[in-house]
């Protein structure tokens, strides 16, 4: 896979692109803290049959003009125009989205927006409703204002569940920026999209890891929304966690792989 900078209107965007002599197209988006690299073993699986296409969000990597807006709806809503941005510039008209925590956040905001530009829709490790009180968001900033980058890697590994994805997990916070985790924390703290689960039609798939305890126990809302509408499936992975791609990318590239053919 290549790694390039497309430079935008006073902000930079890191994107990773392979497979580019095909027409069909599959975006992954990573979640706070993490980047793109963690969908290499995406890249090497997919390019043979997709363009594959793998961006770090604002903040992240070397994509830069991330300024903390002065909402949580305003920064989720930058970054899905990031998103938009770059397929523009690529020419590429949809996509089979793909997002891990807060990057299924970014996803649902263009499901919301953008509609038109998803072919499908598939999220892990992330809730559409969230509700963390005032207190518990002070709390977790002042923990991490308090945090080395090193302590905040270290403490990442526990959300992998096999030696490589512990690797992974640790190298991608250690490059991440502390004032990037801690702008961002309240903006995933609080946000619902249910009513954009119940209004939209993109067929969309939930992948949820066994061992993903502080995702799992918020999702009930968000199932039972997308159980309202067609077009939805659920997927367990069983031993995996809040990295499932990493944890396990055999079984989670297959799964993802035959439901975009189910929807092509």
């Amino acid at each position: 896979m290549k790694k390039l900078l497309l430079e935008g209107n006073n902000h930079h965007i890191e994107y990773a692109i392979s497979g580019e002599q095909h027409d069909d197209c599959i975006l992954f988006v990573h979640g706070l803290g993490a980047n793109l690299n963690q969908f290499e073993q995406q890249h090497a699986y997919f390019n043979k049959t997709y363009c594959v296409l793998s961006i770090n969000l604002p903040g992240h990597g070397r994509s830069t003009g991330f300024e903390k807006p002065k909402n949580s709806y305003e920064v989720l809503n930058f970054m899905s125009e990031c998103v938009i941005e770059l397929l523009d510039a690529l020419n590429i008209v949809r996509v089979d989205y793909v997002g891990n925590s807060m990057g299924g956040n970014v996803g649902y905001e263009l499901l919301k927006f953008h509609p038109q530009r998803l072919k499908s829709f598939t999220t892990f490790g992330t809730t559409a409703q969230l509700q963390t009180s005032n207190r518990t968001v002070g709390f977790l900033l002042k923990v991490h204002k308090l945090m080395s980058p090193a302590w905040r890697a270290y403490l990442s590994k526990f959300a992998g569940q096999t030696k490589i994805s512990t690797n992974k997990i640790n190298e991608m916070v250690r490059s991440t920026k502390g004032s990037t985790i801690i702008a961002l924390l309240p903006t995933l703290a609080n946000f619902n999209y249910l009513e954009v689960i119940k209004a939209s039609t993109v067929p969309c798939l939930i992948i949820r890891g066994e061992k993903d305890r502080d995702i799992n126990k918020h999702l009930t809302t968000t199932i039972q929304a997308f159980e309202n509408r067609v077009q939805f499936e659920l997927f367990d992975m069983k031993g995996v966690g809040h990295f499932a791609n990493l944890d396990n990318p055999d079984l989670f590239n297959s799964v993802l792989h035959a439901f975009v053919l189910r929807h092509s």
